[in-house]
């Protein structure tokens, strides 16, 4: 009887790592629209600022999905400890924004569950197998 072997690692990209670059091109897409629209409520000088803010924060977020559905280790690496850190700042602020607006409030809460949920699925058994083997 032979003892119970690790799961070989495919080449294809596990259904949950591919769900997860999903969730998180998701929330970078609704995201960005409530962005968006949030700036059109600005004054004409903070609204540039506000708009270069924006789409830095776009760019960084697009180009970290991209590498992780290329497979890159070090890009969901990095989103983890984005994640993380961001927790109590999104937290506060997400309850500021359900005070100001429900809906805006809510929008943004459902950003944040998405951004987890690819998060904790980029880092399952499966996914975790794949990243190893993408070197």
């Amino acid at each position: 009887m032979e003892p119970p072997t690790e799961p070989t690692a495919t080449l294809q990209r596990p259904k949950e790592a591919t769900l997860a670059v999903k969730l998180l091109f998701a929330s970078l897409g609704i995201g960005l629209l409530r962005g968006l629209s949030g700036l059109m409520m600005k004054p004409s000088g903070a609204m540039i600022v506000a708009a270069l803010i924006v789409i830095a924060i776009f760019a960084l977020c697009f180009f970290l999905a991209w590498k992780i559905s290329a497979g890159r280790n070090w890009a969901r690496i990095i989103l983890l400890v984005l994640v993380v850190i961001n927790f109590p700042f999104a937290l506060l602020a997400n309850v500021a924004e359900l005070k100001r607006s429900v809906w805006s409030g809510a929008l943004s809460i459902f950003i944040e569950v998405l951004i987890w949920i690819g998060t904790y699925l980029l880092f399952t058994k499966n996914s975790n197998l794949w990243f190893k083997n993408r070197k």
